[in-house]
Order: structure tokens, then C-alpha cells, then sequence
């Protein structure tokens, strides 16, 4: 197995890495306060090529593979992982129509979303359930040629922007979860304000509540087959864990840099802090982390490039989100140990990328639901 990155992946992370550096570092304070992402930056990014990596040429994106796409995403997240995670979000009703849907329904929202015309969402969640489809309570009855659906839906990130909504609903009359999709907002589509959370504050979630919204039942408004609603969600959210995983990558491997910067630049007796064993041993405890972390992203993202893979990128994306999702932690926290007081300043960026980490074993599957998943596929196969 070679390590060693092409001309096509050096490029598209050399390109991240200068786009984090000279848009997206200036904007970090501006991103923190408002809680809210610039658009003017989103649409920056979407022009740069980054929302369009992975995707088909045919649908305006570069084709250039999942090894491709971490290497983006975890250079802008050593930055803003808010950023990254503008971006994923609208990534993930892109992958589930990729995978399942209609050529009809790629050339309506693949292009255009990748375009940064349209930000798309994917609402799963609701306040009484976390990943169990038989505990869903959003219904979808059918009335002639319209399905009817109500209901809540929670911590959905893009809620209130224009674009595709991927919605799953249990249909009122078999029980079984369906994957709807529609333009938002629509009439009877509303969102609360967006959640407070901790870290990832340029990329606000909202409640979503749906009052009899009216879709037409059709080809074009389901996507997939009805009742097949949870399969599409696992296999979507085997590419969200991927994404999310990079993220918290990056978001670590800015932590690292913060770190490395002090203790190479911080003076005692008239030479650097790194003459001191105890600083050379953590930092390699926590150098050795990142590594493990970035070699477990790339070998899966490896997987995620071949379709035909798919049963076996639902049980190495769960393993390594779980295992990135702590381990980032513990790595953010090993670098604010060796900044000591300075690890807590806002003004360098460490105590920030923790905030963005510690959100990490907590979304798109937490992490001992993540292992439980992992230990199933691997325990068989």
C-alpha cells in the first residue's frame, strides 16, 4: 500500500490549504460571533471546486474521489471546521440522491447545489428518537395523488436556507420509512432559531416543523423506493461519517499546529520549551493520535470510492468515526495541556478547536452506537 498522495490530490489539498489560510482565517471572529456562516464565503468556496470533488464531471463536480475530498476537508477544518461542515451538510442529501436517485433528480439538485445555488438538508432525527426508524413519528398519509406529512424534526443543520430538503417520514398507512424529497421551504414548512451548541457555530441547526406540507406522489418526490427510507439512510450517512470524520480530523490537526507554533516559539532560560522531555512526550503521545486518526480517514475513504464496497464502508465508517470522534478530543486537550495558559485564550484558537471537537462524538451517530455498528459488521465478516 503507497502513501504517497498524486498530482490531482496534492493540488485539491494545496488549493484547501491556501483558501483556508487567505479567505476563511481572517473571517474566524467574524464566523464565532455571529454564529451564522458568510455567504459570501460559502459561495466562494462552492466556486473554488470544493463542494464538487467527489462528484461526477457530468454534474459540474471535479470526479477526483473521496481521498480527494478528506484531503479538502480536513485543510479547511484545521482552520474553520465550521466551514467544512457548511459544506458537508449540503454534501449529504447530494450523496443519498447520487447513490439512489433518478438521473431526473441528479440534474435538478447535484449541479446546481455544487454550484453554491442551493443548500440542501437531511432531517432524520426527531425529538423522541435518535437512529430507531420504528420510533419515527413524522407521518406521510397519501390523499389521491398527494402525500399529507406532519411532524418534527430536530438539529437539522441548513434548514433555513433554499435547496433540498431529504426528508423520512413513516408512511401513515404501512409503517414503513419512506425518503421524500421536496423543495424548502415549501407552504405548511417552518424552522425554529437556530440551537445554541458549544462549537461548529457557523453552522446553525434548527427544529423543523412540518404542518400538512403537500408533496406529490411521484418518481421525482420519493427518492428510491417507498419503504426503503432506513436503507438509504445508512448508506448516506456511511459517506456523512466519513465527512464528519475528516472534520474533527482537521479540527484536531489545527489543534496540533496551535501547539507546535507555541512550543517552538516559547522561550525559557534563552532556548524553546521543546528542550524539555515532558513537553517532547506529549507532544509525540498526541502527534501519534492525529497520525492514527489520519491514516484510519484516508484508508476509508479509499472504501468510500468504490459503490460496490458499500456493506463494507457502513462497518469502517462507523469505526472510524467513532475512534476519531474521541480521539480528536483527547488530542485538543493535549494541546491546550502543552500551551498551558494560553491553551484557554480564544486569542490562540486551541480552546475553539476543542469546542468544535467535543461535538464530535455526539452527531451523525454516537460514538458507542458507532462501535456497537463497527463490532457487528466486523464480527462477521
Amino acid at each position: 500500500m503507497e502513501f504517497k498522495l498524486n498530482e490531482t490530490q496534492e493540488s485539491i489539498r494545496d488549493l484547501a490549504r491556501e483558501f483556508a489560510e487567505k479567505v476563511l482565517k481572517p473571517r474566524i471572529d467574524d464566523i464565532e460571533e455571529v454564529c451564522h456562516f458568510p455567504t459570501d464565503v460559502y459561495q466562494q468556496m462552492a466556486d473554488t471546486g470544493l463542494l464538487g470533488i467527489a462528484f461526477d464531471e457530468k454534474y459540474g463536480g471535479i470526479g477526483a474521489g473521496y481521498d480527494s475530498f478528506v484531503l479538502a476537508f480536513e485543510e479547511l477544518s484545521k482552520v474553520s471546521p465550521s466551514a467544512a461542515t457548511a459544506l458537508l451538510i449540503t454534501l449529504l442529501p447530494l450523496e443519498a440522491i447520487n447513490l439512489f436517485g433518478s438521473e431526473d433528480q441528479k440534474q435538478a439538485y447535484i449541479g446546481p447545489s455544487i454550484e453554491g445555488k442551493l443548500r440542501g438538508s437531511m432531517a432524520f432525527t426527531e425529538p423522541s428518537t435518535g437512529s430507531d426508524p420504528k420510533q419515527l413519528t413524522t407521518t406521510a398519509r397519501l390523499e389521491g395523488d398527494t402525500w399529507v406529512i406532519s411532524g418534527v424534526k430536530r438539529f437539522i443543520s441548513n434548514a433555513a436556507y433554499d435547496g433540498p430538503m431529504l426528508l423520512y417520514a413513516k408512511e401513515a398507512e404501512t409503517g414503513k420509512c419512506t425518503a421524500f424529497l421536496f423543495d424548502k421551504p415549501i407552504e405548511g414548512y417552518s424552522t425554529s432559531t437556530p440551537w445554541e451548541k458549544i462549537g461548529l457555530l457557523g453552522s446553525p441547526c434548527y427544529d423543523v416543523f412540518l404542518d400538512e406540507v403537500r408533496v406529490p406522489n411521484d418518481d421525482f418526490h420519493i427518492l428510491g423506493k417507498r419503504g426503503d427510507g432506513f436503507t438509504i439512510l445508512k448508506a448516506t450517512t456511511a459517506y456523512g461519517k466519513l465527512g464528519f470524520s475528516a472534520v474533527f480530523l482537521g479540527a484536531f490537526g489545527g489543534a496540533v499546529n496551535a501547539a507546535k507554533d507555541y512550543v517552538t516559539t516559547k522561550v525559557h532560560r534563552d532556548s524553546t520549551i521543546t528542550k524539555f522531555q515532558a513537553i517532547q512526550t506529549k507532544f509525540a503521545t498526541m502527534l501519534s493520535k492525529y497520525e492514527s486518526c489520519r491514516y484510519m480517514v484516508y484508508n476509508c475513504a479509499e472504501t468510500a470510492n468504490d459503490h460496490s464496497r458499500l456493506e463494507e464502508m457502513l462497518g469502517q465508517s462507523a469505526l472510524v468515526k467513532a475512534y476519531v470522534g474521541d480521539t480528536a478530543v483527547e488530542g485538543c486537550v493535549l494541546a491546550m495541556n502543552l500551551m498551558g495558559s494560553y491553551g484557554v485564550m480564544k486569542e490562540y484558537q486551541t480552546e475553539r478547536f476543542l469546542r468544535d471537537a467535543l461535538i464530535g462524538p455526539h452527531v451523525e451517530g454516537q460514538t458507542d452506537v458507532q462501535r456497537v455498528i463497527a463490532a457487528g459488521y466486523y464480527l462477521n465478516h
